[in-house]
Parts: C-alpha cells; sequence; structure tokens
C-alpha cells in the first residue's frame, strides 16, 4: 500500500524541521556586535535582522561558514527592495537560505525561488489574530514567526488553525519565558538575548 500523501508530507516537515530548528532557539540579529557570538552559539540557523546591501553578501558567508542557516529578514535590509525580484537577489546573489517577511504575497516568490520563507505577524489583538491567521491559511507559509514572544496561550491556537509551526519572537529575555513558549507548543523562540542562544533543553 502507498502511504497517504498527508504521511510523506509531515514526514518531509520533519527532516526540514530538523534541519533548521534542531536547537529551538534562534538568535535573532540587530547588529554587528552580536555576529561572532552567534557564529559559535549552539544554534543551527540565525535570523538576520540587520545589515545593507553592501555588506549582506559576506554576512551570510560568515555565518555559512560556521555551519549556521541563515534567515534573513527581507523587510530591515537598507538598499534591498520588498519585491519579487528582492526575493529572487536573496536566494541567487545572497545565496540565504530562508527569508522572513510581513509581506505574504512575496511568501509563493519565495518558494519559487527556493527559499524557505517565515511569515511574521504580530498578534496586538483578537483582530490581528483573526486577520493573521487568514493570511497565514491564504499565503501557506513554511513557518509563522509571531510577535511578541509572550503570548504562548495563543501558540497551539494558531498551530492547530493552520497547521503550521510557529517560531516566537519578540520580548523574550528569559529561560523561563523561552520554556513556556516551546512548551505551549512552540517549535522554536527567537531571541536578541545573548543569554539564552546557548540553552541546554536537556
Amino acid at each position: 500500500m502507498e502511504k497517504s500523501s498527508g504521511t510523506s508530507e509531515r514526514v518531509d516537515e520533519n527532516v526540514r524541521d530538523e534541519k533548521y530548528f534542531a536547537h529551538p532557539v534562534v538568535p535573532a540579529l540587530r547588529s554587528e556586535e552580536q555576529l561572532q557570538k552567534a557564529a559559535e552559539s549552539m544554534a543551527t540557523s540565525v535570523f538576520l535582522l540587520y545589515g545593507d546591501l553592501m555588506s549582506l553578501k559576506n554576512v551570510v558567508k560568515y555565518l555559512h561558514d560556521h555551519g549556521k542557516r541563515v534567515f534573513v529578514h527581507l523587510d530591515l535590509i537598507k538598499g534591498l527592495g520588498k519585491d519579487e525580484s528582492a526575493v529572487e537577489y536573496l536566494k541567487t546573489q545572497i545565496l540565504a537560505d530562508g527569508m522572513i517577511t510581513t509581506k505574504g504575497n512575496l511568501i509563493t516568490v519565495a518558494k519559487k525561488v527556493g527559499l524557505v520563507p517565515i511569515q511574521r505577524i504580530f498578534l496586538l489583538d483578537s483582530q490581528s489574530l483573526t486577520t493573521g491567521i487568514a493570511q497565514i491559511k491564504s499565503h501557506r507559509p513554511d513557518y509563522i514567526e509571531v510577535l511578541p514572544g509572550l503570548i504562548p496561550d495563543l501558540i497551539q491556537q494558531i498551530v492547530q488553525e493552520t497547521g503550521i509551526s510557529v517560531i516566537t519572537g519578540g520580548l523574550i529575555k528569559t529561560v523561563q519565558q523561552a520554556m513556556e513558549a516551546l512548551k505551549k507548543g512552540a517549535m522554536a523562540v527567537s531571541t536578541s538575548e545573548e543569554s539564552l542562544w546557548n540553552l541546554k533543553l536537556s
């Protein structure tokens, strides 16, 4: 008997998750001063939230040379457009592994060119939750990054309604906060708090 497509897809997703988020604390880099520490951390992947068009390729290469997968936040890179050409540039010239964006219309483009897309949503109230879930269902990113990270009780709801793994980010500063998010169903947490980057979970 052939395996159901659903089972096959879940196995593929598990392999992908292990590839990118075997260590579930993801350094969210906001400045060059954090670069070396992130490169030397236990992290499997890094979120790059700063940079400009001139330095971006070298930063990504530096992290790759240290064995990190690099997700570039398209919306935060100076000099880089916020359109299809910019997405293609991230893949073909910068050699990023994935892309973070709030712009749902670019998720499909990212998939087409071979970038792993993460759609970032901000949950400010019940309406933003409803709108965010609708956008996720429409664009189907590989992962969702939910901000702020201090709303663990909503993680399970988002996962159940979308079927997509959640990464929480923003305002996570302590071990307790990170562990609570993971306990509530987050696949990973992204944080700029350097003291958490080597957090051991076992």
